[in-house]
């Protein structure tokens, strides 16, 4: 099927700086985008969440998410503050980097956003990251399952399932299927020279990772949402990349509404 696509603001970040939120969203209407997910952290460009609500009236994009990283027992009070007000979002992305208490701390931390989300309206997708505690689409499946809770869902981001080697794509879809909240991607290979050490961030047309076999499994899962295009330190002319991405996603998703017979191969 055709999905929405949006592109991550760490697209815009490179070693020689990084592009103003203003920059940021033009260029991605400008190409013809459908969304933005933005990033709370120190050094983010947007550091006035008040503009969120206004994004879809200046650039006709969505905010697709706001992504959070925790660092639990350090910046706690900060991340639950931000999710109390913010305006302008419905789904939170958040990525669990360090703890300082261990995974009962991380618990009771998420345990405490869900009446937030409820009260609301928000969705918090956990997001699966190479180097984080919460490294696999298992791990966060498993916290999912803890709490079984209609607010609590997660993200599927190809590249950190494809640099943590985890594999099993489809199976693993199968499993985040019913938590399933976001999707992100990007071109990888394995190597030592890639972020980590471990694989490089491509555009999608790119690397040794499929995105078509991708796209194809989520079509088998019923996967109806945005598909979220994720950069970070390309450098280079960005909006070419960003343009080169946009083209290669779309021309996927009509190769598999013209051929579906084409993504009928078995997946390792």
């Amino acid at each position: 099927m055709t999905h929405s696509i949006h592109a991550l603001d760490s697209f815009f970040y490179s070693s020689m700086g990084v592009y103003a939120f203003q920059t940021q969203c033009e260029m991605l209407a400008d190409l013809g985008y459908d969304g933005i997910t933005v990033s709370a952290w120190s050094g983010s460009p947007l550091t006035d969440l008040t503009l969120l609500p206004r994004v879809r009236e200046q650039h006709g994009l969505k905010v697709e998410a706001l992504y959070l990283v925790l660092h639990e027992g350090r910046n706690d009070h900060v991340l639950r503050r931000i999710i109390e007000s913010v305006e302008g979002v419905q789904l939170i992305e958040l990525a669990v980097q360090t703890s300082v208490n261990g995974s009962p701390a991380i618990l009771r931390f998420i345990e405490s956003l869900l009446p937030i989300a409820e009260r609301r309206g928000l969705r918090i997708a956990l997001y699966p990251h190479l180097h984080h505690v919460t490294q696999t689409t298992t791990q966060v499946v498993e916290i999912c399952e803890h709490f079984n809770h209609p607010r609590l869902g997660a993200s599927f981001n190809a590249y950190h399932w494809y640099a943590s080697q985890e594999g099993k794509l489809q199976q693993r879809l199968d499993a985040m299927k019913p938590w399933l909240m976001q999707v992100v991607t990007s071109g990888s290979a394995l190597s030592q020279l890639g972020w980590g050490g471990v694989a490089t961030m491509e555009p999608v047309d790119r690397g040794e990772m499929d995105n078509f076999a991708l796209l194809a499994a989520l079509d088998r899962i019923g996967y109806t949402g945005s598909i979220g295009v994720l950069g970070w330190d390309y450098g280079g002319d960005i909006y070419l990349k960003l343009q080169r991405c946009l083209v290669t996603l779309r021309d996927m998703d009509r190769r598999l509404e013209k051929h579906v017979s084409w993504a009928d191969f078995p997946l390792k």
